[in-house]
C-alpha cells in the first residue's frame, strides 16, 4: 500500500476511475476528426476555420498540463481530479449544444482544460497510491486507455456521426462523465490533510512555457500546409524557441519554479523524457500513416478503416497489464529496448504494404506494434516516476505528458514532410521511366486502362489526351504507395535510434524489492523514490550499504 492512505478508500476502484477519465480524454482528441466535414456544413465555415476545432483542443490541453503540480499542492488530488472531470463533462455538453462556430471553439477550450489535466493528475494519483515496486502493474492497467483511445476514436466517431449526427460524438461523454464525477466523490477519499503549503504561483514561468508550447505546436501543425520557410511558421517557431529558452532561464533562477527542472538531474528521468518522444513517433506515426493509406490508396471508408485498426487497439489493451507486471520485475533498459525494437520492426514491415495487401500484412504488424508500444509505455512511465521523489510525482507526470504531446506533434510533422517529399521524388522518377508512349507504360497500365479511360475520369477527353491522363494517374498512385512505404521505414529508423539510449537506463531499487518478495526473502526497507541515491541530493535519505550491495548483485 502507498504511504499516503488518505487519497483512496479502495485503490483498485480509484485506479478504474482514473483509467475511465483518461480514456475519455484521450478518445476525444481523436474521435472528432471524422466529423469535421459535417461541422463545416452545419456552421458554414471553410477548411481553415474548421481546423480550429482540433487546434484549439490541442493548444488548450498543452497549456493545462503544466499547472497540475502547482494545483495539486494547493487543493489536493481528489479536488483537482473531480474538477477536471467536471470541466470536461461540462465542455462536452457545451460542444453538443453549440449554437455557433464560435461557441463550439469556446466549448472545446473548456473541454480541453479539463481533459488536459485529467491525464497528468491521473498518472500522479497512480504514483501516489502504489509503491515503486508495484507501480508498473498499476500503470500498465491505467495506460490501456491511453494506448487504445487513438485507435478506437475514428471508428467510434464514424459510427456515431453516421447514425446520430456529429453532436453525438460529444454528448456520448455526458453519462460517463456524470457517473465518473459521482463515483469519484463517493470512492476517492479526501486528501486535504496531506497537502503541502502551496508555493507562490510562477506566473512568469507559466507565461513563457505557454508561449513556447502554443507557438511551437502551431509551427509543427501548420508547417506542411503553409510551408516550412513561410513567414507564419518561421515566426511561430522563433517565438517557440524564445519562449522555451526564457522558461528554462526563469525556472532555474526561481526559488519556487512551476516545473522543477532539477528532476532532469536523474538519468532515468531524463532518458525517459527523450525516449517518450521516440515512443510518440511509434504511436502517432502508426495511427497517422496507416489510416491515411487505407482510406486514400486502398479505398476503404472511415468505418472500415477503423475496423482494420481495431486489432492494434486490442493488442495494446491485452499487452499493457502484462507489460506493467514485467516492468515491476525486470530492468527498464531491457523492456524498453525490446519494446522499441518490436515497434520499429512493425513499422518496417509496413514497408511492403500496398493497396492489394491482405489481412495478414495489415493486421500482423499491428499486433507486433501493440506489444512493443505496451512494453515502452509501461516501462518508461514506471522508470520516470520511480526516479523522482514521491512528492514530485505530479510535476513528473506533467513533464511526461508534455513530452508525449510535443513528441507526437513533432513526429507527425516530420513524417508528413518526409512522405510528401518522397511522393514527389518517386513521381519524378516514375515519370522519367514510364513515358505515355512507351511499351513499359502500356504494360504497367493494362489492368487500369479500362477503369480509368471508360470511367468518370475519362469522360469527355480526346483519344490523344487519355493516355496522358492515365499516365498521370498511374504515376501518382504508384508514387504515393512508394512514399507511404518510405514513411513507414523512416519512422522505423527514428525509433531504432532509441534502442541504444534505452540501454543506458539504470536498474531501479524497486526491482530488488519485487525480486526479494517473489523469492520469499525479507525485503529491504522501503526504497526511496529516486533510482539512485545521489540523483536528488538533500531530498531523500541515502540507500543503506547492504541494500546497495543487493541492488548491484541483482
Amino acid at each position: 500500500m502507498s504511504g499516503n492512505q488518505q487519497i483512496h478508500g479502495n485503490r483498485w476502484w480509484v485506479l478504474a476511475l482514473v483509467m475511465l477519465g483518461t480514456f475519455m480524454a484521450v478518445l476525444d482528441s481523436s474521435i472528432v476528426n471524422v466529423a469535421l466535414p459535417h461541422m463545416m456544413s452545419a456552421f458554414g465555415v471553410n477548411r481553415d476555420q474548421i481546423e480550429w476545432v482540433s487546434t484549439a483542443f490541442m493548444l488548450a490541453t498543452a497549456v493545462a498540463m503544466p499547472l497540475v503540480g502547482w494545483v495539486v499542492n494547493k487543493v489536493g488530488y481528489r479536488a483537482l481530479y473531480t474538477a477536471s472531470l467536471f470541466l470536461f463533462t461540462v465542455g462536452s455538453a457545451a460542444c453538443a449544444f453549440a449554437w455557433s462556430f464560435e461557441a463550439l471553439i469556446g466549448a472545446r477550450v473548456l473541454q480541453a482544460i479539463g481533459g488536459g489535466a485529467i491525464m497528468p493528475v491521473g498518472m500522479a494519483i497512480v504514483a501516489e497510491m502504489f509503491d515503486p515496486h508495484e507501480r508498473g502493474r498499476a500503470l500498465g492497467i491505467w495506460g490501456t486507455g491511453i494506448m487504445a483511445g487513438p485507435a478506437l476514436g475514428p471508428t467510434l466517431g464514424g459510427y456515431l456521426t453516421d447514425w446520430f449526427g456529429w453532436r453525438s460524438i460529444f454528448s456520448v461523454n455526458l453519462p460517463f462523465g456524470v457517473i465518473a464525477v459521482a463515483a469519484t466523490l463517493m470512492i476517492m477519499q479526501s486528501d486535504r490533510s496531506t497537502r503541502r503549503p502551496a508555493q507562490r504561483f510562477d506566473a512568469l514561468g507559466f507565461a513563457f512555457l505557454s508561449v513556447a508550447l502554443i507557438a511551437g505546436l502551431l509551427a509543427l501543425a501548420n508547417g506542411q500546409e503553409k510551408g516550412w520557410m513561410s513567414h507564419y511558421v518561421l515566426v511561430s517557431g522563433g517565438l517557440g524557441i524564445i519562449g522555451l529558452v526564457m522558461f528554462i532561464a526563469v525556472e532555474w533562477a526561481s526559488p519556487h519554479p512551476l516545473l522543477d527542472l532539477s528532476l532532469f538531474r536523474s538519468r532515468n528521468f531524463s532518458l525517459s523524457m527523450v525516449l517518450t518522444t521516440f515512443r510518440s513517433v511509434g504511436l502517432y506515426g502508426g495511427v497517422f500513416l496507416l489510416p491515411l493509406f487505407l482510406e486514400r490508396l486502398a479505398g476503404y471508408d472511415t468505418i472500415s478503416t477503423g475496423l482494420w485498426m481495431m486489432p492494434g487497439a486490442l493488442a495494446v489493451a491485452a499487452a499493457m497489464p502484462i507489460a506493467g507486471r514485467l516492468s515491476d520485475r525486470f530492468s527498464a533498459a531491457t523492456l524498453v529496448a525490446g519494446g522499441t525494437a518490436l515497434t520499429a520492426v512493425s513499422l518496417f514491415m509496413y514497408g511492403w504494404l500496398d493497396p492489394q495487401s491482405g489481412a495478414g500484412l495489415i493486421i500482423g504488424p499491428q499486433i507486433v506494434r501493440g506489444v512493443g508500444l505496451a512494453l515502452m509505455m509501461a516501462s518508461l512511465t514506471t522508470a520516470a516516476l520511480n526516479s523522482v521523489p514521491r512528492e514530485a510525482a505530479a510535476t513528473a507526470s506533467s513533464f511526461i505528458n508534455i513530452a508525449t504531446r510535443v513528441g507526437g506533434a513533432f513526429g507527425l510533422a516530420i513524417l508528413n514532410a518526409f512522405v510528401t517529399k518522397s511522393v514527389h521524388r518517386h513521381a519524378v522518377t516514375l515519370a522519367s521511366m514510364l513515358p505515355p508512349q512507351s511499351a513499359k507504360f502500356a504494360h504497367a497500365t493494362a489492368g487500369a486502362a479500362q477503369i480509368t479511360i471508360h470511367g468518370a475520369h475519362g469522360v469527355g477527353l480526346s483519344a490523344a489526351a487519355k493516355p496522358s491522363l492515365l499516365a498521370a494517374q498511374t504515376i501518382m498512385t504508384r508514387s504515393q504507395v512508394l512514399g507511404y512505404q518510405d514513411g513507414f521505414v523512416f519512422a522505423a529508423g527514428i525509433l531504432a535510434l532509441g534502442i541504444p539510449l534505452s540501454l543506458l537506463l539504470k536498474r531501479s531499487v524497486s526491482h530488488v524489492v519485487a525480486a526479494t518478495k517473489a523469492t520469499g526473502d525479507e525485503p529491504p526497507a522501503t526504497p526511496p523514490a529516486p533510482s539512485a541515491p545521489d540523483e536528488h541530493p538533500g531530498k531523500t535519505a541515502a540507500v543503506p550499504r547492504r541494500q546497495r550491495r543487493r541492488s548491484r548483485a541483482a
